[in-house]
């Protein structure tokens, strides 16, 4: 993304200012609305606009907070691992 979208998506800001610095967080402690990181603002968790749902294949909208304010938006992802076996245990 050239300097120019950058402002154009975060407007009035510069491109080191456009990724969440916090670190993630564990699934307990992760919140239906938390504070924008970057202006404090109140944001439910969820988003049904056109830049979330463009980029639904690698973050889902549901788990996308997107700040109206200042637009910037950040998401916490947890893996889920499923243990897959093949035949049966070798004590069967």
């Amino acid at each position: 993304m050239s300097e120019t979208e950058l402002d154009e998506h975060f407007p009035g800001c510069h491109p080191e200012d456009a990724e969440d610095p916090r670190p993630g967080k564990p699934a307990s402690e992760i919140q239906e609305t938390e504070d924008c990181w970057h202006c404090d603002t109140p944001t439910p968790r969820g988003c049904d606009c056109a830049d979330c749902w463009e980029s639904a294949d690698y973050v889902p909208p549901g788990s996308v907070y997107h700040c109206p304010v200042c637009r910037r938006w950040w998401a916490y992802m947890t893996l889920n691992v499923t243990k897959i076996t093949f035949g049966a245990d070798a004590d069967d």
